[in-house]
């Protein structure tokens, strides 16, 4: 026969009444009342009644049934009313300086693009060339026709770009911007403004 010391058999003990305290707290149908859980002993068994407790939908109450009311007689809207447009809800407020404290700039970003503080990022812009010139070190600075202005990061030969050209900008390695032509050629721009 195996012998149990003073402490093991109090260990026993305990969790024995533990699970007793927990199926006599959880066998009645009161799985949803926390407060049951404050008078279990063993730390583990009351761990475990407190997290049953919060998984669980709270209990509802019978309530009565609420008083019927009155129809409302409501006028139909004139023809020439314009529609009802619901209201938009608020937007989050804004990460605080704390809340941002230690977060990587990619999860700031996130957050605030799912609270609707900032817009989320485009992969590429698609627009017209409404000017193109030659700034003194030879690279080409192109205008858009959403005012946007993107400069070549570095001459390199003849591109065949043209005022009236849609082009394409798209987002590369490391922050850097592509620009595509018509032409099939392109080069790696910055943005100006």
């Amino acid at each position: 026969m195996r012998q149990i010391s003073c402490a093991g058999a109090r260990r026993v003990i305990m969790t024995a009444l533990g699970s007793l305290a927990w199926s006599a707290a959880f066998g009645a149908g009161n799985a949803a009342d926390p407060h049951a859980c404050r008078d279990i002993a063993d730390p583990a068994a009351r761990l475990a009644c407190f997290d049953r407790a919060v998984d669980s939908p709270p209990a509802t109450k019978s309530s009565p049934p609420p008083a019927p009311r009155a129809p409302v007689a409501t006028a139909p809207p004139p023809a020439d009313s314009a529609p009802v447009v619901p209201l938009a809800a608020p937007a989050a407020p804004p990460l605080n300086a704390e809340q941002q404290f230690g977060l990587p700039e990619h999860t700031v970003t996130v957050k605030e693009v799912e609270t609707g503080r900032r817009a989320a990022d485009l992969k590429r812009l698609e627009a017209h060339v409404v000017g193109i010139t030659v700034a003194p070190d030879q690279r080409l600075v192109f205008t858009l026709d959403d005012g946007q202005v993107w400069r070549q990061n570095a001459s390199e030969g003849e591109l065949l770009a043209k005022q009236g050209d849609a082009v394409t900008i798209s987002r590369g390695l490391l922050g850097s911007f592509w620009l595509q032509l018509p032409s099939g050629r392109g080069c790696k721009v910055s943005r100006l403004h």
